[in-house]
């Protein structure tokens, strides 16, 4: 038996990969199938101000890009997922820690994971409400959950944001799934569109990544299940 099965609409979507420059490219890859493609770079970022911009690593610029071409407006809450948040800063303070003893501020206070959605608040002066998920490889799943509650809570629109980036070579040996840059935004709002289930499951582990499969479903309109960490998650449209 199904656990929970909250629903919702789908009223807007931006998404960030080097290979895939516009909505056109992500629909035929959509539709295509198969996993994200190769490549390497960061966002331009053109519209946030400099001098927040060049405090974002990659990871961070990719999901500011999708925030920004999303353009949520003053009543949306802000729900930031991310697995591994961003890894090339945390493994330098890591790094910093055991050479010194010591770490910079500054960057210690752009690791946390609320850090990227806070500098998109300041930047467009807008109060926002933020929450950060990290929920290894179920963590895409885990930020919609947090984003339907927030709907059942009374919130009128919330933007989900999945991001994450290539694991560092030194942490490459113990990745357990597919490596690509990537961003989404997906704006959520109440109503009957989709519908989310859940429940636990044994069975092996489905090879793509969460964010992907969730992004994928939206995209084509035709659902999806994925599995992992002894559960099984179905997103169905429901007409």
């Amino acid at each position: 038996m199904s656990t929970a099965s909250p629903s919702f609409t789908l009223t807007g979507w931006s998404a960030w990969h080097p290979a895939l420059p516009d909505a056109d490219a992500w629909l035929d890859w959509a539709a295509r199938g198969g996993p994200l493609p190769a490549g390497d770079g960061a966002p331009p970022l053109a519209q946030m101000p400099p001098l927040l911009r060049r405090r974002a690593h990659r990871s961070g610029r990719m999901a500011l890009q999708a925030m920004y071409d999303a353009a949520p407006g003053d009543d949306c809450a802000i729900v930031h997922a991310s697995r591994h948040g961003e890894v090339e800063r945390c493994l330098g303070l890591l790094q910093a820690l055991a050479a010194e003893g010591t770490v910079s501020p500054q960057q210690f206070g752009m690791a946390v994971h609320n850090a990227i959605p806070g500098l998109f608040t300041i930047a467009r002066r807008q109060p926002l409400p933020v929450s950060a998920i990290a929920a290894g490889r179920a963590t895409a799943w885990a930020g919609l959950v947090e984003a339907l509650a927030q709907l059942a809570d009374g919130a009128s629109r919330v933007l989900l944001v999945v991001a994450d980036e290539p694991l560092p070579p030194l942490y490459q040996p113990f990745a357990d799934e597919p490596q690509a840059p990537f961003a989404c935004a997906l704006t959520l709002a109440p109503g009957t569109q989709w519908r989310l289930d859940w429940q636990a499951d044994a069975a092996a582990a489905s090879a793509e990544t969460a964010a992907a499969t969730v992004l994928r479903a939206l995209l084509t309109g035709q659902g999806c299940r994925w599995r992992d960490q002894g559960r099984r998650w179905r997103l169905e449209p429901t007409a």
